[in-house]
């Protein structure tokens, strides 16, 4: 009977062996290339090959495989109103072909969140590369506690303005709203776009930008945070509607052109760039078009401003429109869950160093960052940015798609011939109590 136990102990045993080298044998796999090859579906939206995202994706990617000679990276790239769409069909169902993505955090990633469909990426990950994250860069990526997106860098809203223009028309330099509605109405009477806006259909968080800094200045940072997270005190706070006001008098004076809705952000790029127009209110990524586009004639005769202050607004010199809102995510349907959790990880790292040394934002990790190729504007901007205390990022990146689509329909309707502040604030009745 004891022979028969031990025989029977003996087979157990190496059983387990079996399947303990069995184990180690995909790990090694996994890690050392192998027969079974791993396929990761990654998407993002940055379309143009001279991106500087799309740049660093596809240097990232040679890196990774280089590395990981078992794993084949296939990328899913859509422009930005496209992706959107196509990403949250994919959701509707399992998204099969969906591993790792680029997405906002906060609201838009929180119904995906809540949906069931993405990764706890911090179970996958070790307290190390948990712990790399800077204190306040993962909130807008947890959930109940949990991480569940890795963000990559913060980017800043700035007035860029083209002192040549300034100087030329003895306009001065705007520090508060009474100064930039001068100046605007300066720059139009004179024939120049004050404002260069694409606020069109596919654009129109650029409407909803002007408005969400007027906020800023209006309501402050921190209690426009409280708005945003609570969903409620909207319409308590009469900053909210103050900023509206300022909006279409600002549009009133002709400060964002003739026709801002009926153009794109790449058409108010260029404006802004051949010297068109004299500002262009938009986020710190910008500031490499000026020194590397080819229709650039403004390089040098820059000068990138905090949004001009509203005098009796709530607003701090310290708060800013920005902050880290941009992650990668992992889908739950996801094969290797691991494997796809450490690639976002690895990613997400990647980009914020890059896009840091590049100057198109600031990265979410510790760890020195090389800041010598920085172009001198950049280097200012990344100086100011350490002055900034309070960021709020753009509304339509915090809320939830539908509600985000309200906020900037209603943000568009504000630069339109028939803009009316009533029908304004009652759009917001359908997101704030």
């Amino acid at each position: 009977m004891k022979r028969k136990v031990i025989v029977s102990l003996l087979v157990a045993l190496a059983l387990v062996a079996l399947c303990f080298v069995a184990a180690c044998s995909q790990d090694k796999a996994a890690s050392d290339g192998g027969d079974d090859a791993v396929t990761l579906n990654i998407w993002h939206s940055w379309i143009s090959e001279d991106d500087e995202n799309r740049v660093a994706t596809e240097d990232f990617i040679k890196a990774y495989t280089d590395e990981h000679p078992n794993v084949k990276v296939e990328q899913h790239i859509l422009q930005d109103a496209d992706y959107k769409n196509k990403l949250l069909t994919e959701f509707s169902g399992n998204a099969e072909n969906v591993d790792v993505f680029t997405y906002w955090g906060a609201g838009r990633a929180g119904d995906l969140v809540n949906a069931g469909k993405l990764v706890a990426v911090e179970d996958y990950l070790t307290d190390e590369q948990v712990n790399s994250i800077k204190p306040g860069a993962d909130t807008n990526f947890r959930y109940d506690g949990k991480l569940y997106g890795l963000p990559q860098a913060s980017w800043m809203m700035l007035l860029y303005c083209n002192t040549e223009l300034f100087e030329q028309n003895n306009i001065k330099l705007p520090e508060t709203y009474d100064e930039w509605l001068d100046a605007c109405t300066q720059f139009a009477d004179k024939g120049i776009i004050p404002i260069a806006l694409g606020g069109g259909v596919d654009d129109g968080w650029q409407a909803a930008f002007v408005y969400e800094a007027l906020v800023n200045r209006t309501v402050g940072a921190a209690a426009e945070q409280k708005v945003l997270e609570s969903m409620s005190g909207f319409f308590d706070d009469p900053g909210f509607e103050e900023a509206a006001v300022k909006v279409i008098e600002m549009n009133k004076v002709a400060s964002f052109g003739k026709s801002p809705l009926e153009i794109d952000e790449e058409t108010a790029n260029v404006q802004f760039l051949t010297g068109a127009a004299a500002m262009r209110l938009t986020g710190s990524w910008y500031t490499q078009s000026i020194y590397t586009e080819d229709d650039s004639v403004v390089e040098g005769k820059v000068a990138a401003l905090p949004i001009p202050m509203v005098p009796g607004g709530k607003g701090l010199a310290t708060d800013y429109v920005g902050g880290f809102i941009d992650g990668i995510f992992v889908n739950q349907a996801t094969k290797d869950a691991e494997l796809a959790s450490n690639f976002a990880y690895e990613w997400a790292h990647f980009l914020g160093t890059r896009q840091h040394e590049t100057g198109e934002g600031f990265t979410a990790y510790t760890g020195d960052v090389d800041e010598s190729g920085l172009f001198p504007l950049g280097k200012e901007i990344s100086d100011l940015a350490n002055t900034m205390v309070d960021g709020i990022v753009a509304w339509d990146t915090f809320l939830p798609g539908d509600l985000a689509d309200i906020h900037i329909d209603a943000c568009q309707a504000l630069l339109g011939a028939k803009a009316d502040v009533g029908s304004f604030m009652d759009s917001y009745t359908a997101i704030f109590k």
